[in-house]
């Protein structure tokens, strides 16, 4: 397969992160009397963003409050454990230095998304950034993988995304890319068959 663009996942895919994301959970939930949970279990949570995320802890009538103090708190202190997953530079510079077009698809809020790619000095790898409140959809909407590929001249066809989630799978197959499983991050995949199974980030070299 020749491949014109590659549009990562974030948490789970790029970044080691959701020891922050339990951070700042765990902080948000004290500020709203609610018990700590054991960070460890966050890793199953992630993949919808924050909403989603705080869903499972929060009715409708906290949520949206719940959730302006965990951006808070996260805005604050973006990357405190979060770490690129080993092998990810790397890959990055490989792709970059064959052509490969290079963009970032999460339903990670945007702003806090490129604060923390900006951190870990990943962000000139990317010629784009697309978060969860980017568009009027988010993952498994195709929407922000084709408004992605649009803006980068790529056919989807042309495209391959890269996630460790069902959503990312779907938003994948929904717009008409190939999909690949990052099986290194924190694996939810129940009913989506990816094209592709990477044991690790180098397992992508050959397709690019």
């Amino acid at each position: 397969m020749s491949l014109k663009a590659v549009l990562f996942d974030l948490d789970g895919t790029l970044i080691d992160s959701y020891r922050d994301i339990g951070i700042h959970l765990n902080r948000t939930l004290k500020d709203f009397g609610k018990p700590q949970i054991d960070i460890e279990g966050v890793r199953h949570l992630i993949g919808g963003g924050a909403r989603e995320l705080l869903r499972n802890f929060f009715t409708d009538g906290l949520l949206e409050k719940a959730l302006e103090v965990f951006r808070g708190y996260y805005l604050a202190e973006p990357v405190i454990h979060t770490r690129p997953f080993k092998g990810i530079h790397e890959v990055l510079e490989r792709a970059r230095d064959r052509g490969v077009r290079l963009a970032v698809v999460t339903n990670k809020m945007e702003e806090l998304s490129r604060l923390i790619l900006k951190e870990l000095g990943l962000m000139d790898y990317f010629s784009l950034l697309v978060g969860g409140d980017t568009y009027s959809e988010k993952k498994p909407s195709p929407l922000p993988l084709l408004e992605t590929l649009k803006v980068l001249g790529v056919s989807p066809r042309e495209a391959l995304m890269v996630g460790d989630t069902e959503t990312d799978l779907k938003a994948g197959r929904l717009a008409g890319t190939k999909r690949g499983l990052a099986l290194w991050g924190y694996v939810k995949v129940s009913e989506e068959v990816p094209d592709y199974l990477f044991e690790k980030p180098e397992d992508m070299l050959e397709f690019m």
